[in-house]
């Protein structure tokens, strides 16, 4: 069997300099380079690390590659709006005129952006996500 000491979750960008300030200034997180300059750790809080390495002839996931649990998502959709974010519209998903999914992810609220690589990036509030991950 194998035996794993950890996991770090990770995804490319074309322009980590364009990410990072992007994840850091916009969003606020917390961003490191990488030593060697292969990419760069957005640090969340609880301890996870998601690492973002270049990669020149990088292709955005057609899916999201990160969810990001906020208190409020309403405040946190205008919060960025203010800061020109664009929030992503989906086929299927009933979206108010913030781009905002009511009742998402069990009972919470949920929004899509994508950063300046083109990976989506979920906003969700309501505690259900995190609760489908404890299990």
């Amino acid at each position: 069997m194998v035996t794993v000491r950890s996991v770090y979750p990770s995804f490319s960008a074309n322009d980590i300099d364009a990410v990072r300030a992007f994840y850091a200034d916009t969003l606020g997180l917390r961003v490191t380079a990488h030593p060697e300059g292969a990419g760069l750790a957005i640090k969340l809080d609880g301890g996870t690390s998601v690492f973002v390495y270049a990669k020149e002839n990088h292709t955005p996931a057609s899916f999201t590659v990160l969810h990001l649990t906020v208190d409020d998502v309403d405040e946190a959709v205008d919060e960025l709006i203010a800061k020109g974010v664009v929030f992503e519209r989906y086929e299927g998903f009933e979206q108010d005129e913030k781009g905002i999914v009511r009742g998402f992810m069990e009972g919470g609220d949920g929004a899509w952006l994508t950063d300046p690589a083109g990976n989506v990036i979920g906003l969700a509030d309501g505690g259900g996500l995190e609760a489908a991950l404890s299990r």
